[in-house]
């Protein structure tokens, strides 16, 4: 606990920078981020410690609170010290355009913030979860607001604090459920709890209620697509990257600790919800032009997949009652690690972009691997990974996920399990298809052809700080990508899979769940990869193959950048396929003719309204404002007319006590 308690220290110099004087302000946003790097370090080691078994475990306690890290902490941890220090060090490059803008705050508040998610992770009792989970919500509200006098900027900081608060409230009644029935606050006594029955079943599902909406699973997802992109570009990164992950540690630790006997249905509806909440996503991110708001999307889909893949592991436990479950958990574990690099990535890469030519709109893009071929080269291998392509670690956290459902079906003793692993396989397909087309979309729009825009030809390459973060987390996507065997082995003992049923062996991972060896070897597909690189390459020297540019041919005309596929028309396929959930609404404009002798003009808007906020929320905020005026038409300021209900109440309270006396 050292070691965590001189990383806290380390954050609360970085708070302190808030208050320096305003001519130091870029000195104090050094300091900050350099003390952000340092603790992040810390955390980062010391996890890394714990989990490979170099570290002792020293419980901290002060009163009725307590600090610890466990096996299912320290992981999370990790995953939190990494995201937190290459955000770090893109944030010493990219927050500078801050300067004289509130800069201090930001920076303070930044460290608040990854000080607040490791306290969250050391936390050993109800109360200290909540206070430190509270002090998170409010950090993270804050820095979504930063530049609050965009107007939504603060309409989506204030849906974000409304939808957390309600989150939180659903987490407290989970925590006072649960502590009713023990005998003190601490997650031990908590641990030994005598719920049972009904209060069962309450109990679990406030705590799915209140972390599915942390986690951003539909249909408590809504704040999600609206606050990432709000946020300064660091902070999506570890929004993304790491808070996310600590709604799925929130809920393991009830699951695993406090509710140890599961229902079928519980992993049922775990496992579904994770599922559409899957596919749903990666359909909208297909559908977005705003940059951030595909990869918020991409993150919806993403945590469904990491909820599938545990709800997966909870109903391998019912339904069979042994330890195939832990594939289950692993992938959820992995997938989550794996995320949280790529995530990462990403949102820098669209920081990045966004640096660049002051947009974040993919339409104005095009050709800008030209003026920023880092950035370019960055991006290409996270939207690798996030489409789950092999030599990523995408590609190995999916494969685990896969390998989890093809057990259930090999172990599932009824009939109704393998129709789950069905529906599982399908939607799975499904969401796999559409993540390719979404990041090819993404990418080929952003950053191939030709510009679409004169913003492209303005635009700049990042400074050395972000482009240095960016290729940390490509590397490591690449470096897990083709030697995963070692986190694996780490994440196994997270989950105490003491019999290794996955095994790290020479590069290869072998899993033995579906009844036979299922190989799975990077270092194989890297070596073929290269060996068919070498020989297209000798192939071109030996033929003297040239490359002969010329314009293309387009019936007589030269071709223009309008006539390239635009972002919206590269998704028009998908869009039309399932016209049916998207429900877009298109609006035409004609102008009148600019000659006799040619055609009108033609304005086309088309807007994709999300399903759940349009079918759920809008109706319920109508409701709510209905019922709101309602009351305040009740409360006019009149003595009388307060006395008169007293009188009312009296009356109502009299009838039923002669009633029921």
């Amino acid at each position: 606990m050292d070691m965590f308690f001189a990383a806290v220290l380390c954050y609360s110099i970085g708070i302190l920078t808030l208050f320096a004087p305003h001519h130091m302000q870029m000195m104090a946003h050094y300091v900050a981020n350099l003390a952000a790097v340092m603790g992040s370090g810390l955390v980062f080691f010391n996890a890394w410690a714990i989990l490979a078994g170099d570290a002792t475990i020293r419980a901290f306690r002060w009163g009725s609170y307590t600090l610890t890290c466990d096996g299912w902490s320290a992981p999370f941890l990790m995953l939190t010290g990494l995201a937190g220090i290459i955000a770090s060090v893109y944030a010493l490059g990219y927050a500078e355009s801050y300067e004289g803008k509130r800069l201090r705050m930001l920076n303070g508040l930044w460290n608040l913030f990854i000080c607040s998610m490791v306290l969250v992770l050391l936390a050993g009792d109800a109360l200290s979860f909540l206070l430190f989970w509270e002090i998170m919500a409010v950090a993270s509200f804050l820095l979504v607001n930063h530049e609050a006098e965009k107007r939504t900027t603060w309409n989506a900081a204030y849906q974000y604090l409304v939808m957390t608060s309600i989150g939180t409230a659903a987490i407290m009644i989970a925590f006072f459920l649960t502590t009713t029935f023990s005998e003190g606050f601490s997650f031990a006594a908590m641990s030994a709890n005598t719920l049972k029955g009904g209060w069962l079943h309450a109990t679990f599902a406030a705590a799915f209620i209140g972390f599915a909406l942390k986690a951003g699973l539909v249909p408590l997802h809504v704040w999600l697509p609206n606050a990432h992109p709000a946020a300064p570009s660091h902070v999506s990164a570890l929004m993304s990257g790491v808070m996310l992950k600590i709604a799925l540690y929130g809920f393991g630790r009830f699951m695993f600790d406090f509710l140890p006997e599961w229902n079928y249905w519980w992993a049922v509806i775990v496992m579904v919800i994770g599922l559409i909440s899957a596919f749903l996503g990666v359909l909208y991110a297909q559908m977005e032009v705003d940059i951030k708001r595909i990869l918020a999307y991409s993150s919806v889909e993403n945590m469904g997949i990491i909820f599938a893949a545990f709800g997966c592991g909870m109903l391998l436990k019912v339904v069979t009652d042994s330890n195939w479950c832990q594939i289950g958990f692993l992938a959820a574990l992995l997938h989550a690690f794996n995320h949280s690099i790529m995530k990462v990535l990403m949102f820098m890469s669209a920081g990045s972009i966004m640096h660049g030519t002051g947009s974040k709109n993919l339409e104005l893009f095009g050709g800008l691997a030209r003026k920023m071929p880092y950035t370019a080269l960055f991006t290409f291998i996270g939207a690798m990974s996030l489409s789950a392509l092999p030599l990523t670690n995408g590609f190995v956290g999916e494969w685990m996920v896969l390998q989890s459902f093809i057990t259930l079906a090999h172990n599932g003793p009824a009939q109704d399990v393998r129709l789950w692993s069905a529906l599982a396989f399908i939607l799975m397909g499904l969401t796999g298809a559409l993540a390719l087309g979404c990041f090819v979309r993404y990418f080929g729009i952003t950053f191939l052809g030709a510009a679409r825009s004169k913003l492209v030809d303005h635009a700049h390459e990042s400074d050395i700080f972000m482009l240095a973060a960016m290729g940390m987390s490509s590397a490591l996507v690449l470096l897990v990508g083709i030697f995963p065997a070692y986190v694996i082995e780490l994440l196994c003992k997270a989950i105490d899979m003491s019999d290794y049923m996955v095994i790290g062996l020479g590069g290869r991972l072998i899993w033995s769940g579906s009844g036979t060896f299922v190989t799975f070897s990077p270092l194989v597909i890297a070596f073929a990869l290269g060996l068919l690189g070498v020989a297209l390459l000798v192939f071109v020297v030996r033929q003297g193959v040239c490359i002969e540019k010329d314009v293309t041919w387009n019936c007589g005309t030269y071709p223009t950048a309008r006539q390239q596929y635009s972002a919206t028309g590269f998704s028009k396929p998908v869009r039309r396929a399932f016209d049916y959930l998207l429900k877009p609404k298109r609006e035409r404009t004609f102008t009148q003719n600019d000659h006799s002798y040619f055609g009108r003009k033609l304005y086309y808007k088309l807007e994709i309204p999300d399903m759940i906020t349009e079918k759920l929320y809008q109706p319920f905020n109508k409701y709510f404002v209905s019922a709101s005026a309602f009351l305040r038409r009740l409360q006019q300021g009149s003595v009388r007319l307060y006395v008169s209900y007293v009188m009312v109440a009296m009356v109502i309270v009299l009838v039923w006590g002669a009633i029921y006396k």
